[in-house]
């Protein structure tokens, strides 16, 4: 009975995701103010923030460039997989000490962890900041015109039962900083790739 309702709020938010990107050359990063910037907050445990990530994750068509602290969600890792294997190119940015703590885990309960569902996919690449400083963001870009940040990270605790938010805007100015901040991030000599 909940699954028409789900559907029906992933195909509204798909819909949504689409008029955003209608117009819009998405082959190079957005940089006209002309189109009025679009803001949407999300809260959890109100909502299930996973199903949003998904969705935004499945319109992605040219990039994603993701910074997340936490990431244990494997139907994320998956969407993103998914992302990666149909030419999207997907750059994943990490915290080195949960990132080890994820894997430690991972395999103390003899199961892979997200990051390893990574292993050998095109258009893939994952950095891990090797710094003992942390990298705390839960944030993303989708084809350089839509972010995703906010205070839930990647885990199925994160996006659906702690109290948490994920907030989306196109506004280019903000996504450009974001960028900013995220090649500087990605091209730190203080990383390793996994």
């Amino acid at each position: 009975m909940r699954r028409p309702l789900i559907l029906r709020f992933v195909l509204v938010l798909l819909a949504a995701v689409a008029m955003w990107q209608c117009g819009q050359d998405n082959s190079q990063p957005r940089s006209d103010a002309k189109a009025p910037a679009r803001e949407e907050n999300h809260y959890s445990p109100q909502e299930n923030l996973e199903r949003v990530d998904l969705a935004l994750i499945d319109s992605a068509r040219q990039s994603l460039d993701i910074a997340m602290y936490a990431f244990t969600d494997r139907y994320l890792a998956e969407a993103v997989v998914r992302a990666a294997r149909r030419g999207v190119q997907v750059r994943i940015y990490r915290d080195r000490q949960q990132f080890e703590d994820e894997q430690r885990k991972a395999g103390a309960r003899g199961s892979g962890s997200t990051s390893d569902m990574f292993q050998g996919v095109p258009n893939l690449q994952l950095r891990v900041k090797s710094s003992r400083e942390l990298m705390h963001l839960k944030a993303y870009v989708v084809d350089h015109s839509l972010l995703r940040d906010g205070s839930a990270n990647w885990s199925p605790s994160g996006l659906k039962r702690q109290d948490n938010n994920l907030r989306l805007t196109t506004d280019a100015s903000q996504v450009a900083a974001f960028e900013r901040q995220y090649s500087e991030m990605w091209n730190r000599d203080d990383q390793s790739h996994t």
